[in-house]
């Protein structure tokens, strides 16, 4: 232990997020809890970022104190030091530290409770189910308008279909057009697979859990037996806790599929619920897919089972394969230098990469889909590839219309924007 605390031996930091800001004219990293298990954020000064990189679980503190003199970090007391790493375990950033009790007492209250609990509702939309469905009409009457659209409907039944996350005061104009034009066609699905983007997760990685998600406007239960299955394919052992459940806290404040199963249950009505079932999976990022000499998230054993498994479930029930995804996060809110003010041209290239992406997916082609993705490196830092991917590799479709592309706004100047865009797919 740490002199004087009940600090670890060799603290470890969580994944946190860092923004550098400066306050009273010194500079500082403001640390966060993307999990938001704490509300505290922490100022820490720059000086001691050095000593922050060695917070990594391998570090006694005079260690850490030690590596940082030698890449020229000024000298800082053990006593501060000390209680930077009280602060951070205060804020349940270490992950060996408090953490570990508050995300177990958290994990069995989630686990307890009679159902997901709408994170967003009263916050992000109504939550009151008669103000709910005001709300969502205001976005759907309209949604005929020429907001972009790539093809008349295709032949074929409909196997998938891709949704926006955002926020609906945004996206509201997107949502309504992909999800009033499935509704005739969604009444008699049994299933409805909703992978989301996960962004607290790291990997390629499904998170499952056996909760139905809760929603003003009704509730899908989720199919636990399928869970239970999806969990013994996934596991690399023994451990099914560690590897379907290991990060299921996420799904409590995680709003992709929340916001997407919202209009999936306005879009179904209260007379097709009775029947349906729901099984919702979080889908950590591909970011280190992208890199040269990774292989790809096809050659991962369990994940190509589990996909095989679900694909096969939908040959015996009707299943829907349903993406929460959103497309490119450009501008300096974003980290980019580049400005895209409305009309610009690097908004135009955006808008032309969005598209080139939008009709390969349409065309249910997963593989090439990646490989544009991975050719510019990403350049657009598209939320959604993970989901994108594993609905096409499930529900096989090989055709599509894609329609409803925004560009929304994400800074006061709109010089940053998020791109959305639906799509329906069939096979």
């Amino acid at each position: 232990m740490t002199s004087g605390s009940s600090l670890p031996d060799r603290p470890q930091l969580r994944p946190v997020e860092v923004n550098r800001i400066s306050h009273e004219g010194s500079d500082y990293f403001l640390l966060k809890d993307p999990r938001k298990l704490s509300e505290q954020s922490l100022l820490v000064s720059a000086p001691l970022g050095a000593y922050l990189q060695n917070v990594d679980g391998t570090h006694t503190v005079e260690e850490i104190i030690e590596t940082a003199l030698t890449i020229g970090a000024p000298l800082v007391p053990t006593e501060i030091l000390d209680d930077l790493l009280t602060r951070l375990d205060e804020a349940l950033l270490l992950s060996n530290g408090a953490y570990l009790a508050e995300m177990e007492r958290r994990m069995h209250e989630y686990r307890s409770a009679p159902s997901r609990k709408a994170a967003l509702a009263d916050l992000a939309y109504p939550g009151n189910a008669e103000d709910l469905r005001g709300y969502l009409d205001g976005f759907v009457f309209p949604y005929m308008s020429s907001n972009g659209t790539s093809a008349r409907q295709p032949d074929g039944v409909l196997k998938g279909i891709v949704s926006p996350h955002i926020d609906f005061e945004r996206g509201g104009g997107s949502y309504g057009t992909i999800w009033e034009q499935v509704r005739s066609q969604i009444q008699d699905v049994e299933l409805f697979v909703v992978f989301g983007t996960d962004h607290s997760g790291d990997g390629p990685r499904l998170t499952l859990t056996n909760q139905n998600y809760e929603s003003p406007l009704g509730m899908l239960a989720t199919d636990t037996e399928l869970v239970d299955v999806l969990a013994r394919i996934l596991a690399l052992d023994d451990s099914v806790e560690d590897h379907a459940f290991g990060d299921e806290f996420n799904h409590v404040n995680e709003h992709s599929i929340e916001l997407a199963s919202v209009w999936l249950h306005r879009a179904l009505g209260p007379d097709s619920r009775a029947n349906a079932r729901m099984l919702p999976i979080l889908c950590g990022s591909f970011g280190r897919l992208l890199m040269d000499g990774v292989p790809a998230v096809d050659e991962h054993p369990q994940i190509r089972q589990a996909i095989t498994y679900l694909s096969e479930i939908a040959e015996q029930r009707r299943t829907i394969f349903v993406a929460a995804s959103d497309l490119a996060h450009v501008g300096p809110a974003f980290g980019d230098a580049d400005l895209m003010p409305v009309d610009s041209d690097h908004r135009k290239r955006v808008e032309t990469d969005d598209e080139q992406l939008l009709e390969t997916i349409i065309k249910g082609d997963r593989e090439r889909f990646f490989e544009l993705v991975k050719n510019d490196e990403n350049r657009n830092k598209i939320c959604g590839l993970a989901p994108i991917y594993m609905t096409l590799w499930a529900s096989g479709a090989t055709s599509g219309v894609w329609s409803g592309y925004q560009q929304c706004q994400a800074d006061a100047a709109d010089t940053s924007f998020v791109s959305i865009a639906g799509a329906t797919l069939y096979g």
